[in-house]
């Protein structure tokens, strides 16, 4: 009798503990591929209110693309919530640089010489998308640089821009930077990030290629 009690406390306990970890994926999968998507449809939408009176056009444009991107979260929300998600390192990318380049920042790109497994795939456009959500956020950027390179085994993303203020306050992880350094670190990969005088920032993440 005690052993079926203490047999049926460890069931109830374990069905706990697999409730509590689908609920900590799916926080974390809503914040790391929603979060910074929602930040750029939102910096879209006040692009387009700035232009609408003296570019119409423009803000006609930014506006297309924040539909699109709504479009996107829709479709990414049902995959998180299956518990399935990839994503396309090369449209991110592409993704990324229009809403760079939509925002005035001059931006350059560049593709690995290999196609990446899918879940590399998912993390590496994960890091651009919480990474380009940052320059836009936190810089006066004019110019940024996405690069994903291969070589001697491993796969090495960059992120660097330009117009970091000089009054900016020391470098510190916030809780996107915190979440994603926990992503990276799960599929055997190390993140850093750092301001480079007199006014750059770095974003770095290296990945094994088995």
């Amino acid at each position: 009798m005690l052993r079926g009690l203490e047999a049926t406390a460890t069931a109830v306990t374990d069905q706990r503990r697999i409730v509590v970890r689908e609920r900590l994926r799916f926080a974390r999968d809503l914040h790391d591929l929603l979060g910074p998507r929602l930040s750029a449809i939102t910096l879209q939408c006040e692009l387009a209110r700035r232009h609408l009176d003296s570019r119409p056009d423009a803000a006609h444009d930014q506006l297309t693309q924040a539909l699109s991107g709504l479009r996107d979260i829709l479709e990414e929300a049902r995959r998180v919530a299956h518990g399935y998600h990839c994503l396309s390192l090369e449209t991110e990318l592409a993704s990324n640089r229009d809403l760079l380049e939509s925002a005035g920042v001059e931006t350059e790109v560049t593709l690995p010489g290999t196609v990446l497994p899918a879940p590399l795939q998912t993390v590496l456009a994960t890091t651009v998308r919480e990474a380009v959500t940052n320059v836009l956020k936190h810089s006066r950027a004019r110019r940024c640089r996405l690069a994903v390179e291969t070589g001697n085994g491993a796969v090495r993303l960059t992120v660097t821009n330009d117009g970091v203020p000089r009054a900016a306050p020391p470098t510190a992880a916030g809780l996107g930077l915190r979440s994603l350094a926990e992503r990276v670190t799960a599929v055997g990969g190390s993140l850093g990030h750092a301001r480079i005088p007199p006014a750059h920032y770095l974003l770095e993440a290296r990945f094994p290629l088995s």
